[in-house]
């Protein structure tokens, strides 16, 4: 026991060195600034104009459809230096004329619809771009400490905003800076073009179709429950909540949770049911108290949210993890996967105001609806990690253990036949694995020009030109055993 203990502590802190803190840092930065956008209305008494935020998630659907009609076009602007800081650019100046778009006039009305616009064609733009460079780095730890790091900063920011002496704009400040550095960080990183993909959709009636569209509707309800839920028992004070105490303890149990998360991740993602049946747990709780405690409404929003927290951390994990084991591209899934969060936000947000409108006139609605979207919780928790369509891609995206052997042999079998020096061997095994050509560097402690010279003596050796074409020769080789 000691010795496993040892094992998954030496892992951990394996994998926990490979992390970019840059990327995680930038990538909070960006939740921080659209959390800080879409509730800046809350720091102007005068300022009760909710258009902006619904413009704003039609717009960020509607921006990322061009990711399917030209995908290597927009997967190439999506790592263009320039494009990304002027996404950013358009972040900043929609969120600073959100405080200026209050009233009823011609003129309110025009700023509603530019800040709507530019805000949502970075709340798009911007994440799938963050999105796409964790998963070409292979940085799956940082991507989950990303969204644990958003947390830690909306506690600290809006503390201070609630502070007496502190005037609102300064939180205007944060919101319109936020993504100009959270740009910065991004264009820092170096591209990472080793990973190889397909730039398109997986075929019909395959189980990677499956998969990614029950990945999908997960994202959409649960969501879609968490928004109704917000509404429901914060109105209107969203920025009270993370500044107060509750959410404070709710940072701390965060932290606990986000390193038994990393290190489940670290073994492969073998006691991860335990998490969801937790986030489970606490979704049902929050779902189906909501006709029976609503003099408690942080309390409550408290439960949600964490339980929200745990699932979308581990949706991330599967959708990362899918890119990553099916070779698709991540530009396609998590345009695709941010195109259902914005919808769903929009959704729960509308059945919330629907909701307001009809309970005077029914007096069961509440209790009908917290049925409802308990059932509807309870199906999407009970399809999205079985066995069949999820649960396997908890693990880090290498081989399972039971295909270990044959990767192995084939491995073993693609040396011989091309006469690969030991060195070369080596390299060859973690590009078939997806290793980034920096991960390379650290893990064999060899230079980066090395690893690009073994890389190029291995397709001269093998008579292929491209990580891609390695993959479908490791995937088209029979172990040696077989002959």
């Amino acid at each position: 026991m000691s010795e496993a203990r040892a094992t998954m502590r030496a892992r951990f802190v394996a994998e926990m060195g490979h992390v970019g803190i840059p990327l995680v840092v930038g990538f909070a930065l960006c939740q921080v600034w659209l959390s800080l956008c879409f509730f800046a209305p809350q720091l102007f008494p005068q300022n009760a104009s909710v258009k902006v935020y619904e413009i704003s998630l039609v717009v960020s659907a509607v921006s990322l459809l061009p990711a399917f009609v030209r995908p290597k076009r927009f997967e190439a602007l999506l790592e263009n230096g320039r494009a990304i800081l002027g996404t950013a650019l358009c972040a900043s100046v929609g969120t600073l004329m959100i405080p200026f778009s209050s009233g009823d006039s011609m003129t309110d009305m025009l700023l509603q619809l530019c800040a709507g616009v530019l805000t949502g064609l970075a709340s798009g733009w911007l994440f799938v771009a963050w999105y796409q460079a964790f998963c070409k780095a292979g940085d799956l730890i940082g991507f989950v400490l990303g969204s644990f790091a958003n947390s830690l900063f909306m506690y600290l920011f809006t503390t201070v905003a609630y502070l007496p002496d502190v005037s609102p704009w300064i939180m205007v400040f944060v919101a319109c800076a936020a993504p100009i550095a959270s740009a910065v960080l991004l264009v820092r990183c170096p591209v990472c073009s080793s990973f190889a993909s397909e730039v398109k959709l997986p075929a019909r009636h395959t189980k990677e179709y499956r998969s990614l569209v029950v990945l999908c509707c997960s994202i959409f309800f649960v969501s879609f429950v968490d928004e109704f839920m917000r509404n429901f028992y914060l109105e209107g004070s969203d920025l009270q909540f993370y500044s107060g105490s509750l959410n404070l303890v709710l940072v701390v149990v965060k932290t606990v949770s986000i390193i038994m998360l990393v290190a489940i991740i670290a073994s492969h993602g073998h006691q991860m049911s335990l998490a969801y049946r937790f986030s489970l747990l606490l979704t049902m709780t929050a779902v189906l108290l909501m006709p029976y405690v609503q003099h408690w409404p942080y309390f409550m929003y408290g439960i949600t949210n964490f339980g929200a927290f745990l699932f979308k951390t581990m949706i991330s994990i599967l959708a990362f993890n899918f890119c990553r084991s099916y070779r698709i591209a991540p530009l396609l899934v998590f345009s695709l996967t941010r195109i259902a969060f914005s919808l769903d936000l929009l959704l729960g947000f509308v059945s919330f105001k629907a909701y307001q409108a009809a309970a005077p006139g029914a007096s069961d609605l509440l209790g009908l609806l917290s049925v409802a979207m308990g059932l509807l919780v309870v199906t999407i928790y009970s399809f999205v990690f079985t066995d069949r369509y999820g649960a396997s891609l908890f693990a880090i995206a290498d081989a399972p253990d039971s295909m270990q052997g044959a990767f192995s042999e084939k491995c073993d079998r693609i040396v011989q036949v091309g006469r690969l020096s030991k060195r070369e061997a080596d390299v060859l095994r973690l590009i078939a694995k997806g290793r980034s050509t920096p991960r390379i560097q650290e893990e064999l402690s060899i230079s980066v020009n090395t690893v690009n010279s073994h890389t190029s003596h291995i397709y001269q050796k093998l008579g292929i030109h491209s990580r891609q074409e390695l993959l479908d020769l490791l995937e088209s080789t029979a172990p040696a055993s077989s002959e």
